[in-house]
């Protein structure tokens, strides 16, 4: 049966849903569209459609992927018209393609390991985007980069500089006190790494750092 990858934004007004929240959407807008959509076996069928990475409550995103499957060929067009038809305000499906058929029964998520995310965050005093940077340098030159992670009431440390591939201020973003920061972050099988754990890192440097707002811009595989 054929599958399609659609490319999907979540913006501001439905920034504080979380994953389960924007799957059922997908689920309502493809019952509203009318799209032959394909169902999985067993007693409790559900609708054939994968996300390639669930997105946090409060976290928007430029690029998000879900993987749906029909019973018949639709053009893809047709498919990304119809569900932006019924989908609320705040998601749109922005890219539609078919996948090929050396494809169908592969996971086309596997190969996305990492993701750039834009923060913006501001500081409890003011602060220059020379020592922003100078913060930044500090951090990415640390062999470890130990934060702590709590687990059915276990508290451990954890070592996030492997999965911290970039982190970067966005040039000309800091006004009136706030700034952008511009980072690459692993996530999947490699290990998930967090927007705000990398912010909590950098505290040690940029005290009274806080986050305002984290919107993701793409999903990434290695070679990307």
């Amino acid at each position: 049966m054929p599958r399609y990858i659609l490319f999907f934004t979540k913006e501001e007004p439905v920034r504080w849903l979380g994953h389960l929240d924007i799957l059922r959407t997908f689920e309502r807008a493809i019952r509203r569209s009318g799209l032959p959509i394909a169902f999985s076996g067993g007693f409790n069928p559900r609708e054939r459609l994968s996300f390639a990475s669930a997105l946090g409550v409060g976290i928007t995103g430029a690029e998000e992927r879900v993987a749906l499957e029909l019973t018949e060929p639709i053009p893809p067009q047709e498919v990304q018209k119809q569900l932006n038809a019924v989908l609320p305000p705040g998601i749109r499906i922005v890219q539609c393609f078919p996948v090929s058929e050396e494809q169908q029964e592969r996971n086309l998520f596997s190969e996305l390991d990492r993701a750039d995310y834009e923060v913006l965050c501001s500081a409890s005093e003011p602060v220059s985007a020379e020592a922003i940077e100078q913060a930044i340098a500090h951090l990415l030159s640390q062999s470890q980069v130990t934060i702590p992670r709590e687990r059915e009431g276990k508290t451990r440390l954890v070592d996030i500089k492997p999965q911290l591939y970039s982190l970067q201020l966005k040039p000309g973003s800091l006004q009136n006190g706030r700034f952008l920061l511009i980072m690459r972050l692993g996530m999947g099988e490699t290990g998930n790494v967090r927007p705000n754990e990398v912010i909590e890192a950098l505290g040690q440097q940029v005290p009274g750092i806080k986050v305002h707002r984290i919107h993701r811009l793409r999903l990434l595989g290695p070679d990307s």
